[in-house]
């Protein structure tokens, strides 16, 4: 799949491919990529930085972290500055031959040029890559300390380097983005709204876009699906709009729309989704108030458009999608902090 075109890239100016990182170290040591450190920001309103290089910890600036951007969230190394004692930025095993040299080990694609999520993935813990008792205050990593570090990184398959998100929001609002995007691309073009060709165009920009939904690797064209087709019994991004209610142990959201039972069915059925009230005991705050927000607006008797991820089953005459956690459905209007 073609990762960007360039109606839409987003365009870095003077900014050098090889300044530019996407994992870096926050003030507390710990190292995560630029878009988890962005995540954290939009859900308590706190930064980490001053940030570094994990490996070489050389200075970073953070880049649309905390401000809203376009562009992917990165870190760059600020003007005249370069890493040091081998180091590129990067993880991987190999050793460069200088300072300033490019890695010729296969490494993960550095984001930066990517203006939407790539992926939904599970919340994670910091990794980290000091030594016990080693508080940054000491004297830079050398060069084995850095080749241990990349290497360390590099074997840790919970870290990406792509820009990626634990909650549905970002997903859905870069969902929007292309659609109002793929609608005046295919305006521009002078193809008429609900012609083949538009069609064709529209559907032709969204699957530019690849979005893994955990392992499913799919497009923005092929992972959102709403109340006109039957549900897919599979992991999608469904969405409608609907009355919230308080159920039991359960909040419930009740579709306007009915949905056909079967493919080409004119057999129309309730959809639901069923949020748990019930929450891990580390949940994190900003899932207590996303609960807290949802149960208000059950109280008032309030209707959402929402959007959320799972499989919808088929139970007696209606089908319903049972919600894993609240990072896994998104209202327009949901509050973060």
């Amino acid at each position: 799949m073609v990762r960007s075109f360039s109606a839409y890239a987003s365009v870095f100016g003077d900014e050098k491919g090889s300044d530019l990182s996407s994992l870096g170290m926050d003030r507390n040591g710990d190292v995560r990529s630029a878009s988890e450190f962005k995540e954290i920001f939009e859900e308590t309103g706190n930064s980490y930085g001053p940030y570094k290089c994990p490996f070489c910890e050389v200075p970073f600036e953070d880049r649309c972290i905390v401000t809203e951007c376009v562009k992917a969230p990165h870190f760059k190394l600020p003007n005249g500055t370069a890493h040091r004692n081998g180091c590129n930025g990067e993880a991987g095993g190999g050793v460069t031959a200088g300072a300033n040299a490019p890695s010729e080990a296969s490494k993960r694609t550095v984001v930066g040029k990517i203006e939407i999520p790539e992926a939904l993935v599970r919340r994670r813990k910091a990794s980290s890559v000091r030594n016990p008792g080693d508080d940054g205050l000491g004297a830079p990593p050398d060069a084995i300390e850095i080749v241990r570090r990349r290497r360390l990184i590099d074997s840790d398959k919970t870290i990406s380097s792509r820009f990626t998100t634990s909650q549905l929001r970002p997903i859905v609002h870069a969902y929007k983005r292309l659609r109002k995007h793929a609608y005046e691309q295919a305006v521009a073009a002078g193809l008429e709204r609900g012609s083949a060709a538009y069609n064709a165009r529209f559907r032709e920009i969204l699957d530019a876009h690849d979005l893994s939904l955990y392992k499913q690797k799919l497009t923005y064209g092929s992972a959102f699906q709403g109340s006109r087709l039957s549900p897919w019994h599979v992991e999608r991004v469904y969405n409608g709009s609907g009355k919230v209610l308080a159920e039991n142990d359960c909040l419930v959201i009740k579709d306007m729309n009915t949905w056909p039972r079967q493919l080409k069915s004119r057999d129309l059925i309730p959809f639901e989704i069923k949020v748990s009230k019930a929450l891990a005991s580390d949940a994190p705050t900003s899932l207590l108030r996303a609960l807290a927000e949802l149960e208000h607006i059950a109280a008032s008797g309030g209707e959402v458009e929402w959007w959320a991820y799972g499989v919808p089953l088929l139970q007696g005459q209606k089908f319903e999608l049972s919600v894993d956690s609240l990072d896994h459905i998104y209202w327009i209007g949901q509050h973060q902090r």
